[in-house]
């Protein structure tokens, strides 16, 4: 009979990594990335932002996220696997808690910042301490838990936003609620993580060479459009509707937290991205996707007053986000066999970059143009990248 002692040791590291992974997840996807976006009616009114101003603070946050991308893989090599993920944590923490207590837009701005890097920093080394440390047969359930913490951190941020809004309490409670779920997702990865994690793997400078290829050329395009489209919904979504009224039988601002307990509940759907595309294969995945994106734009553009508008909106951005987020995984590792992770690493930079281009330039056509013209807009450029994506990936199916 084979010892038991290495299984036994593989199920202790799998669970470590998946609840340490869904905690982190918990506050830098739910939270730390959506909640300015999520409060931003709130943040108008006390900080006086329009939408130039709204825009360029989510760029400066998007920004941070992208440093994060930047910095985690010399982070890694020169710290250990775990550390970027803990400092992503106390960066998150930090910057929620620096937003609570925010007394002015500047301030406010680095909160949001310096809260965005902790995306930054954790999603990529997860993704490498999940492959190094776990049998190829276990990664895809670890990955699923991990991945679920985002959906739920969504949900957990509308969650508080509807309660602060209900009871008319002030949304700084709930930014410091917010730093609490941060400094126990710190306590959980500082007691977990640190138990399970493999030793790093350092990765030689010149392999940075391989993500330059022409097959990458539609995953790129892909990543920087998903960036754009969803930094702009996510930024701009809540704002739309409340000022078109908000959705009737909710308080003020209670608008802007059913739509994202709505997206945050409706990417749990996430997890079956994988069968989905066992079913229809990557490319009708990703036609399907866009199309989806392209279909949660338009209904906010055309009825952001409407319950079943917006709650479909809604829904069809959850499932967006999560499952895109999903397929730029698969597909670096279609392009990139041996050196998958520089790939996903590659394609989560040019999602950054969207993320950064996007909330500011779409700030300042809501003030010029209108929320209308902003989301017809972002649903174009989803139809586009479909129809540029999807020929060239055939050959990936």
């Amino acid at each position: 009979m084979a010892p038991r002692g290495p299984t036994i040791a593989h199920e202790k590291t799998a669970r470590g990594l998946s609840a340490a992974g869904f905690a982190a997840t918990l506050l830098t996807y739910g939270p730390a990335r959506v909640g300015f976006g999520l409060f931003l009616p709130q943040l108008r009114a006390t900080f006086g932002i329009e939408g130039g101003a709204s825009g360029t603070i989510a760029s400066i946050g998007f920004a941070g996220f992208l440093a994060g991308l930047v910095g985690a893989g010399e982070l890694g090599e020169r710290l250990g696997g775990a550390r970027p993920v803990l400092i992503g944590l106390i960066c998150s923490t930090l910057g929620v808690a620096v937003v609570a207590f925010a007394g002015d837009v500047v301030v406010l701005a680095a909160g949001v910042a310096l809260a965005m890097l902790g995306p930054g920093l954790t999603w990529s080394p997860f993704n490498n301490l999940v492959h190094d440390g776990l049998r190829e047969f276990r990664r895809p359930g670890a990955l699923s838990i991990i991945s679920t913490g985002t959906s739920l951190g969504i949900a957990l941020a509308g969650g508080a936003a509807l309660v602060a809004s209900w009871h008319e309490i002030s949304w700084r409670w709930a930014w410091v609620f917010f730093a609490l779920v941060g400094l126990g997702a710190l306590a959980v990865n500082a007691r977990l993580l640190t138990a399970v994690a493999p030793a790093p793997k350092r990765q030689h400078r010149e392999l940075w060479k391989s993500v330059l290829r022409t097959l990458a050329t539609p995953l790129y395009a892909i990543a920087f459009s998903f960036g754009v489209t969803t930094s702009i919904w996510i930024t701009f979504a809540a704002r739309t509707v409340e000022d078109a009224g908000g959705l009737t039988g909710l308080p003020t601002n209670g608008s802007a937290a059913a739509i994202f307990i709505a997206a945050g509940l409706a990417g749990l759907a996430g997890i079956g991205t994988a069968r989905t595309r066992g079913l229809i294969g990557l490319p009708a995945l990703v036609a399907g996707l866009m199309l989806a994106s392209a279909i949660s734009a338009i209904l906010v553009a055309i009825a952001p007053a409407s319950w079943p508008a917006v709650m479909a909106s809604a829904a069809l951005q959850g499932v967006f986000i999560m499952m895109m987020s999903a397929v730029l995984s698969v597909w670096s590792e279609r392009i990139f066999p041996g050196s998958s992770l520089l790939g996903f690493t590659a394609a989560l930079i040019f999602l950054a970059g969207g993320s950064v281009a996007g909330p500011s330039l779409a700030g300042h056509a809501y003030d010029a143009f209108g929320p209308e013209a902003v989301f017809i807009s972002l649903a174009a450029l989803s139809l586009a990248s479909c129809a540029l994506a999807l020929p060239r990936i055939v050959k990936l199916r």
